[in-house]
């Protein structure tokens, strides 16, 4: 009995933690953004832009002295020498004339050769430094401004969610409001005090308000999977966000948007081109280099690697230097023209950067104020037409005013209910654009 115990306890925790594995809760938007670092493709390609620009780096502090150290190995079979003709007086002390035929060299040659060489002087090589760690930085700002993108369509998602959450509980609500509506109405027809069509109406009513529920919670799946999407949650895990929206909320005067990202990485683009025009330039100066050579050969008239003693592997080695540089053609004077070309647009593109990053910060400010005003309306809308509602309802029960107009007051405080509610979410989407502007920097 007391194993079959442990073994239900057992069973019970195993299912418990199966359950906590295939739902994620997140109860701030904070958390969303914490997941996504750790798990959206855009984080993940984000890393290995930055190990890229790392190796680029490396690369070029590597290339300043070029260290190359070819080596070759060439088995020859020469299954035909090459003929010669020497004259006859050579051969017989100077007597006879004409020439002999003859044939010189061996058939089998084996030649080793090593020849390490560096580079002492490569002004090209040199400006690509330079040119690596602007690339290194840029390559940082972009990633920021990726993350940037990525929190604000984290953040549209998230709010959309607590809306339709809101918009569903306030629904659900009113729909019990229109069952109350449609038995009054039901209960006067009874008594002959109504007509059929206020009868239709209110049923009309109650099928359009149940169809706008499935509406909103269909649009509501629609958002926690366009946030799978952005955060690269698997499709069998569920999403569960807990929080709720606070409807005192007070305005932040001074909530200024700060952020230069975009203008900074509008420059180092600047700059990037800018080295990268120079090193362009310099790549047609000389690079003196000094290499050696060591070479180890066999020659022999019977096979490759004779073990004959008499014919062992010889060596020949050399140390040196050398000047070497490339006469400009058609394909480098294009490169040349173009990398200057892309250096003028990221200049203009510069210039223009900074106004534009100035004025999308005051935007951002003008976006949350007009928010704020705008929540404030609707909420003060939303009471006056709740209470237009309460005494239109009033006034039905005293057979003061006809069905038609009740249901005309009810929904425009139903609409003016959900108006709320987006503004409320409005406010905090383009609040929180702000916090993600002036923190990712």
């Amino acid at each position: 009995m007391k194993t079959i115990i442990i073994r239900l306890i057992c069973l019970l925790g195993f299912t418990v933690y199966a359950s906590a594995q295939s739902e994620l809760h997140f109860t701030k938007l904070d958390s969303v953004y914490a997941y996504a670092d750790r798990h959206s493709s855009v984080s993940k390609n984000n890393e290995q832009q930055s190990i890229y620009a790392k190796y680029q780096k490396i690369a070029a502090l590597a290339n300043i002295v070029n260290l190359r150290s070819p080596v070759s190995f060439a088995p020859t079979n020469n299954t035909t020498l090459p003929v010669s003709f020497i004259p006859l007086s050579l051969l017989n002390g100077g007597k006879g004339s004409g020439y002999e035929k003859i044939t010189l060299g061996q058939q089998y040659v084996s030649t080793l050769n090593i020849q390490p060489q560096i580079d002492i002087i490569n002004p090209g090589n040199w400006a690509q430094i330079r040119t690596t760690n602007i690339n290194q930085e840029l390559t940082e700002a972009n990633n920021l401004i990726n993350k940037k993108s990525l929190y604000e369509s984290i953040a549209a998602c998230y709010y959309n969610i607590c809306t339709y959450k809101e918009q569903v509980e306030i629904t659900k609500k009113n729909l019990s409001s229109t069952d109350t509506l449609l038995q009054i109405v039901t209960n006067k027809f009874g008594q002959g005090l109504v007509t059929q069509q206020d009868v239709n109406n209110g049923t009309i009513n109650k099928l359009t308000l149940q169809d706008k529920l499935n509406q909103l919670n269909i649009s509501l799946e629609q958002q926690y999977n366009s946030l799978k999407i952005l955060c690269d949650i698997p499709m069998k895990i569920g999403v569960v966000i807990e929080d709720e929206l606070n409807y005192n909320q007070a305005f932040t005067p001074d909530m200024e948007a700060n952020s230069q990202l975009q203008a900074k990485a509008n420059i180092l683009q600047m700059e990037y081109a800018k080295s990268d025009l120079r090193a362009n330039r310099l790549a047609n100066l000389p690079v003196i280099s000094v290499l050696y050579s060591y070479s180890h050969y066999q020659n022999s008239t019977t096979q490759f690697f004779d073990p004959n003693p008499n014919n062992p592997w010889l060596n020949a080695a050399f140390l040196g230097a050398k000047v070497s540089f490339n006469i400009p053609d058609v394909n480098h004077i294009l490169s040349s023209r173009n990398a200057k070309i892309n250096y003028h647009i990221a200049l203009i593109n510069s210039n223009h950067g900074q106004l534009q990053n100035d004025i999308s910060n005051s935007q951002l400010h003008l976006d949350y104020e007009k928010a704020y005003s705008q929540l404030n309306v609707n909420k003060q809308i939303f009471q006056l037409k709740e209470d237009n509602y309460k005494m239109a309802f009033n006034q039905y029960s005293q057979s003061i005013l006809s069905f038609d107009k009740l249901l005309i007051a009810f929904n425009d405080m139903l609409v003016s209910r959900l108006n709320y509610c987006s503004s409320l979410a409005n406010m905090f989407y383009t609040k929180s654009k702000l916090d993600i502007n002036n923190n990712l920097k």
